[in-house]
This record gives C-alpha cells, structure tokens and sequence, in this order.
C-alpha cells in the first residue's frame, strides 16, 4: 500500500457493489474492503481510514451500527452511504449520524469519485482547521503564561513581605490578586497541556520519585483556599516513601486537576486523601473523596468532555473553562494509567487514580492526619 494515498474502507454484504467500488477507487486510493459490519469495526484498529463508503441495509451488525463505531472511533472519519433501496429514510438516518453524504445504487462512477474527493476535501479542511487553531491556543497561552508568571513572582513577593511591609488593606487586596492570577495561570496551564495533548507532543518520561510529594506539594498550595472554605482535610500517607516510577509532572497535572475540581465543588465537609501502593498490581493509587455538589451516575461521562460541566448552570456559580478532568483522564491514559470517578447528587464525589510502576511496592501501613 502507498503511505501517501488515503485510506477507504469499502462496507458492503454484495460481492458485486463492493468489487466494483474497489476498481474504481483503487487507482487513486489505498482501498480495503469488509462483507460483514464487525470485520469493518475491527479494521478500524488495524490501520488509520480516511473515508468510509458504507452500505446501512447489512444482515447482523448492520451499516448504522457500523457508522455509529466509525464516529465512535474517530469522528473526522468521512462515511459515504451506498443504498440500493433508494429510501430516503435511510440515507437520511445516516446523515443523521455524521455521514457526509449518500448515493444510491446502482452508482454512477463520476458521481462517487466525485463523493470521495470531496469527503477527503472535507477531512483535510478540517484537519487543517484544528491543527490552525491548536496553534493559536498553544502560542496565545504561552505569551499570556510568561508575563503572568512575573506576576505571581512579584505579588508572592509582595505578600511575603520581602520587598517591604504591608497594611492589613493591603494584604488583602494582594491576597486577591495573587489568587485571581494563580486561577488564571492554572486555566492556561490546562489549555497549553491540552493542546499538547491533541498534537500528539506530551510524551511521557519517566523518574523515579515518592508519591506522597506529590500530595503534599498540592496540599501547600490549597492550604488557604481549604481554611477560608472551612473544609476538613483528611490525608492518609503511608508512613514510608512510595516509590512510582513515571512521568512526575503527569501525575502531579492529573492530581492536582482532580483536587482543584474536588475544592472547587465542595463548600462543606471534608475532603479526603489517600495515597498507597495497589494491592493487586505494581500500580500506585491516588484516591480524593469529597462531600460536594456530586454527579448523577448518567452525567459522569460527559465531565471529561472538553468545555463542559455535569450541569452547564453551574457555570455561572463555578469559575474555569471546564477542561481539566478532560487533561486529567488523557494524561492519565497517556502514562498507562486508569481514572474512575463514582458519585451522587449532593453526597459527593470520589476519584481513584491508578499510576503502573516499574517498582513493585508491597502495601504499607496507613499514617492519618487530620486538618480542621
């Protein structure tokens, strides 16, 4: 197969359509061809298809079902339906569900060569159009992050009182600054990682360290926010290191996104941290229960979902642009790990995030400390 030709997966039970479509487009495509809608679903994973040209009416796993994997799998993936029904209902249940357009058979072969260059048009555009807008997110949020880096350094400053002393009014008005800009550099920070995360740049390195630093790091930073809550803080560490092997600042992101959501959404109660080694693989798992706002068990997919909150009416109580669970799962996957999140509605919320290492850690005993 050539590299530089797309890919078109042609889907059809007829021998005779599905021939047909592969010698036409076989001169200016790589063309692979299924007779049954699961064998289409499994090539998908064998290599990247650009276009898919589908017949809906197939016995057993039937074309909608293959045209709702396909989307599953990558939405980008342009469908073209081939129906020799000639029912309207059909094509248009197909374009219903992402497909690019439909034609019926038997095909004119213009008009479907024709059809695919314009679905390929379509994926490049689009293609073209994200990685164009990746850029811009990438550049804007580097050159807002460096000037308001200086700012933080100096406010921080400021309220230590190492360049001079402050008033009572003072401080305060530094206090919201300092907090205002540290929310506004952590939603940048979130925004760079994320458009790292769709480049395909955030590679994962790997060093060895103690997991209970990683706690301890975020509970120094959220050390005022939990005391002006009045929330309780419950952290379990094990009374020895823990060591994890993998990528520090991953797992540090993905920690600290999951707490901040977990402060950010609960306004009584307590918050509760534990961090030990798995007892049933070589994985190290961070577990943070609140006694927040909580989720319905229906909704807890769409909260990693870029851009979005479980309830969008939140938005208006609740600051941020809704994309920091969405970076957490991704770089969790990104580092082998997993993240599952259980909840209810105004009882909570809890998180476990499993991190594989390359150290095998048997379970220590828990240490308890209460703030609060």
């Amino acid at each position: 197969m050539d590299a530089s030709k797309p890919n078109i997966l042609v889907v059809d039970d007829e021998m005779g359509p599905r021939e047909s479509l592969k010698m036409i487009l076989n001169p200016y495509y790589n063309v692979y061809t299924a007779d049954r809608g699961a064998q289409a679903v499994e090539m998908l994973r064998q290599f990247p298809v650009d276009l898919v040209t589908l017949d809906l009416k197939m016995p057993g796993f039937s074309g909608i079902n293959v045209l709702e994997r396909v989307k599953q799998h990558d939405p980008d993936i342009e469908a073209i339906i081939i129906t020799g029904y000639g029912s309207l209902d059909t094509a248009i249940e197909g374009l219903r569900l992402g497909a690019f357009d439909y034609i019926s058979k038997p095909f004119d072969v213009n008009h479907i060569l024709a059809l695919v260059r314009r679905g390929l048009e379509r994926r490049n555009a689009k293609a073209q159009l994200r990685r164009v807008k990746s850029d811009f997110l990438s550049n804007i949020s580097h050159e807002l992050r460096t000037p308001l880096s200086v700012v933080v350094g100096f406010v921080y400053l400021l309220l230590n009182q190492v360049i001079g002393k402050l008033t009572e009014e003072q401080q305060k008005v530094l206090e919201t600054v300092y907090r205002n800009s540290e929310e506004l550099l952590e939603l940048i920070d979130n925004v760079l990682w994320m458009t790292s995360l769709n480049a395909g740049d955030a590679n994962a390195t790997t060093e060895k360290f103690d997991a209970r630093d990683v706690v301890n790091e975020t509970m120094k930073r959220y050390d005022k926010a939990i005391r002006e809550k009045g929330l309780r803080l419950n952290v379990q560490l094990g009374a020895e290191d823990i060591p994890l092997v993998s990528d520090r600042a991953k797992v540090e992101r993905v920690f600290h996104n999951v707490f901040n959501n977990a402060v950010k959404f609960t306004s009584e109660g307590e918050i509760s941290v534990k961090v030990q080694p798995s007892t049933h693989r070589d994985n190290v798992d961070f577990e943070i229960t609140d006694t927040g706002v909580g989720i319905e068990q229906s909704k807890i997919d769409s909260i990693f979902e870029p851009f979005h909150q479980a309830d969008n009416s939140m938005q208006r109580s609740y600051s941020g642009l809704g994309i920091g669970l969405t970076v957490a799962r991704r770089m969790t996957e990104l580092i082998g790990g997993k993240l599952s999140v259980s909840s209810r509605p105004g009882v909570g919320t809890r998180v476990i995030m499993s991190f594989p290492s390359l150290v095998a850690a048997a379970p220590l005993p828990i240490e308890q400390r209460r703030y609060g």
